[in-house]
């Protein structure tokens, strides 16, 4: 398979394709491309039995194509946690670099990379690595802007593109901290939230609510 078709197999995973149909939009938005490419890809995908797409709904992962999706990313966080613990690569700087290993990256080296970095649980920004952990993981999640208003929740994982990581970083919301929704904003697309672990109050996009994942 391309390194693209594997970017599109990856992202709807993380994004949640594995359960739910995600609109088009949200994938062109993660990716930076133009809508009408991502409805051309999905075609390509049905046809390949990757991808179930209902127009105006979106498009959601075959069994096939959500159990190829969770290998790539089981690379691609190994890829993570070596470049941090190793290189010492910052947690905003390892995205690409892990993007540009992942797709060359054979089931026996990852298997070996693993064993050399004593088996990680987790990649530095909340993704679990093991497959089962994965989707024990991926079952317990659901994305910050679905969490109803007063519900106190633990943030499980972060998606790692760098800008997402970097805004993340700058509205001081980690990975395990404990939050709160105190109250939204949709004509100014902000979430309000108080974060029980750092003691601050914070706003955040809705849209960017999409991509930070936690767990009650």
């Amino acid at each position: 398979m391309s390194p693209t078709k594997e970017d599109y197999l990856k992202v709807l995973f993380e994004l949640g394709a594995w359960k739910i149909q995600v609109p088009n939009k949200e994938i062109a938005e993660r990716l930076g491309i133009a809508p009408p490419t991502v409805t051309e890809m999905m075609n390509s995908l049905v046809k390949t039995g990757w991808v179930e797409y209902i127009p105006y709904k979106g498009s959601k992962l075959t069994k096939e194509g959500a159990e190829y999706a969770k290998r790539l990313i089981r690379k691609h966080r190994l890829w993570e946690v070596f470049l941090v613990k190793n290189l010492n690569f910052s947690q905003d700087e390892v995205h690409d670099e892990a993007e540009l290993l992942e797709h060359s990256t054979s089931d026996i080296l990852a298997d070996r990379l693993e064993a050399y970095l004593d088996y990680p649980t987790h990649c530095p920004h909340g993704g679990a690595i093991p497959l089962d952990l994965m989707d024990q993981q991926e079952k317990v999640s659901v994305r910050l802007s679905d969490v109803k208003i007063g519900k106190t929740v633990t943030i499980s994982r972060m998606l790692n593109e760098e800008k997402l990581v970097q805004y993340f970083k700058r509205a001081n919301l980690n990975v395990q901290d404990q939050i709160i929704i105190t109250g939204s904003d949709k004509k100014l697309d902000l979430l309000f939230i108080e974060n029980k672990t750092t003691k601050e109050n914070v706003e955040l996009s809705q849209t960017i609510g999409h991509y930070l994942f936690v767990v009650e």
